[in-house]
């Protein structure tokens, strides 16, 4: 059988990736001849702290206190576990990845490439929920550890093939295309070439896959 890719691309710090992977991962599950192809990305240290920084953008000063109203909203509305993070808790994390050994969540994005593809669904997320259920740092050794075994994978096992270097190429490459497809930001899905941005979107994701797979079941 072919498969239609449904490429997505996400940041675990991202409440909007989080929302929206789970409304995503609800809608495929509807379609036998889809495929979910999740590529978390990372966001390089040179280009700043957020992705709206790599994309040249800036936040007007009601942006965060809206985002947090309307994530609980989604949240509420589709019973999708959420705790958001505390006041201050991106900038205290924020000061700690600049002197990090890894660039911002290149720890996390490392570990997803680095799983068995088996496992990378459950990894993927098992790191989710580490941010916006426990209220933890995938920037952290610990977390990384956490969400593997929450995954049922390995975590000593999953932390050596990281340090010897396993998906760190994989890592910077789902940065460059998510740059090179002009993505807007995230979670963005990838459908044949067309973009999809924000957890929005997901009704609309759902009926292209059904125009181009005559599949999806109500």
């Amino acid at each position: 059988m072919m498969f239609l890719p449904v490429i997505s691309y996400t940041l675990y710090h991202s409440s909007n990736s989080y929302i929206g992977t789970a409304l995503l991962r609800r809608a495929l599950r509807r379609f036998d001849s889809v495929e979910l192809v999740r590529r978390p990305i990372l966001v390089p240290r040179s280009m700043g702290v957020r992705v709206i920084d790599m994309l040249d953008g800036k936040d007007n000063r009601n942006a965060a206190s809206y985002g947090l109203e309307d994530d609980r909203r989604w949240s509420e509305r589709y019973r999708i576990p959420f705790k958001p993070l505390d006041a201050g808790t991106f900038n205290e994390w924020a000061r700690r990845w600049a002197t990090a050994k890894f660039e911002r969540e290149e720890l996390a994005a490392r570990a997803f490439y680095a799983a068995e593809p088996a496992g990378r669904d459950a990894l993927d997320d098992a790191l989710f929920e580490a941010v916006w259920v426990e209220g933890l740092d995938v920037n952290e050794e610990s977390t990384i550890r956490w969400a593997a075994t929450r995954a049922e994978l390995d975590p000593d096992r999953l932390w050596i093939s990281i340090n010897d270097g396993a998906g760190a190429v994989e890592a910077w490459a789902a940065v460059e295309d998510f740059l090179a497809a002009e993505c807007p930001g995230v979670p963005t899905v990838m459908i044949r070439g067309e973009r999809f941005f924000g957890k929005d979107r997901v009704d609309w994701i759902f009926n292209r896959c059904k125009e181009l797979t005559a599949d999806g079941k109500e």
